[in-house]
């Protein structure tokens, strides 16, 4: 049996050089990861044109230079799907989307990923004292991010903070000590975007479990790959 293909679909621009080599690790040497971007090829002009309006939901993603790019998601449902499709005309075997939002149906003729419901299922499966803390990516997600967790029938504690920007040991602090203060017992990284590093230190300043959805999906692919 030839080894699995996987496909990465960021919706930004790919390579995703920030997660997909975490990922890539878990993986293994035996997996072949291919990557597609909803806005590859796309210049900073288009990329523009397609920045949320008022009453839209928001997505942010990287761009190929490592630029943070904030988007509407009804702008980009369709050029994930198109990057969707594309991959498994290239061959591969299943394909994960590396966006924690949560997507309308999407056709996929092989197993299809995705992050929101693979965090939402973990989530539903675990137990834990005190609030849920949920991260995410900046202050103008914070009003949609708390609805949507409301509506999983979750009561959740909702802190931004940016996985594409430097973190200082203050905003880390920051938002340690507000899930400290709402007495969080397990914190969940709300964005494909954030690093092992951030989870890590947000487990030591918080002493509580940390979820980072990256790593979790990669695993989820790793058993589907028997891997």
């Amino acid at each position: 049996m030839s080894n699995p293909i996987v496909g990465l679909v960021t919706i930004g621009q790919s390579p995703r050089i920030d997660v997909v080599p975490d990922m890539a690790a878990i993986l293994g040497s035996g997996v072949t990861v291919r990557e597609r971007g909803a806005l590859d090829g796309l210049g900073r002009a288009e990329i523009a044109a397609l920045a949320p309006r008022p009453g839209d939901d928001i997505l942010v993603t990287r761009l190929a230079d490592g630029t943070p790019a904030f988007i509407a998601k009804r702008h980009i449902v369709g050029r994930v799907q198109a990057a969707i499709s594309e991959l498994e005309r290239a061959g591969v075997t299943m394909t994960a989307l590396l966006c924690t939002g949560a997507f309308p149906p999407l056709e996929a003729r092989h197993l299809l990923v995705l992050p929101h419901q693979v965090l939402l299922g973990m989530l539903r499966a675990l137990r834990w004292p005190g609030r849920l803390g949920i991260v995410t990516p900046s202050v103008a997600h914070v009003p949609q991010t708390e609805s949507r967790w409301r509506d999983d029938g979750f009561d959740p504690v909702v802190v931004p903070l940016s996985p594409y920007e430097e973190q200082s040991p203050a905003a880390l602090e920051g938002a340690a000590q507000a899930f400290r203060a709402a007495n969080t017992g397990l914190v969940a990284m709300d964005c494909m975007g954030f690093r092992r590093e951030t989870r890590d230190e947000l487990r030591r300043l918080t002493g509580t479990p940390v979820l980072l959805a990256n790593l979790l999906v990669a695993r989820v692919v790793a058993e589907a790959c028997g891997a």
